[in-house]
C-alpha cells in the first residue's frame, strides 16, 4: 500500500496548528526559567541513564509502579536541582544566550 503525501500540504497543517504564545524575546526571566528547564531536562535523562547502568536484583520485583514512581522522583529532584545551584548548566546557558 503506498500512500501518496505532499509534504506542503502537512507543512502548512503544521503551520496553522502551531500554538502562538505570547513570548517576549527580550525577557530575561524567561530566558533564565527556559534555561532552568532545559538543565531539568538534562538532569532528568542523564538521572535515567544512570539508573538503566545499575543492576536489576533484590528481594523485591519490580513492577511499572516502581518505574513511574522512580521517574517521577528524578524528575522532580532535577526540577529542584536546576532551581537551585545545579550543576551550573542553566547559568552558563543564560550567560551565553543572554551575552547577543
Amino acid at each position: 500500500m503506498k500512500i501518496n503525501v505532499d509534504p506542503q500540504i502537512l507543512l502548512s497543517q503544521a503551520n496553522a496548528k502551531a500554538p502562538t504564545k505570547n513570548v517576549k524575546r527580550d525577557d530575561p526571566e524567561a530566558l533564565k526559567k527556559t534555561c532552568q528547564e532545559f538543565e531539568a531536562i538534562f538532569l532528568a535523562s542523564m538521572f535515567k541513564a544512570m539508573r538503566q547502568s545499575v543492576p536489576q536484583g533484590g528481594l523485591i520485583e519490580k513492577g511499572n509502579a516502581d518505574e513511574i514512581y522512580q521517574s517521577l522522583l528524578d524528575q522532580e529532584i532535577a526540577t529542584q536541582a536546576s532551581k537551585g545551584q545545579g550543576m551550573g548548566i542553566a547559568e552558563v546557558l543564560y550567560r551565553q544566550l543572554s551575552s547577543k
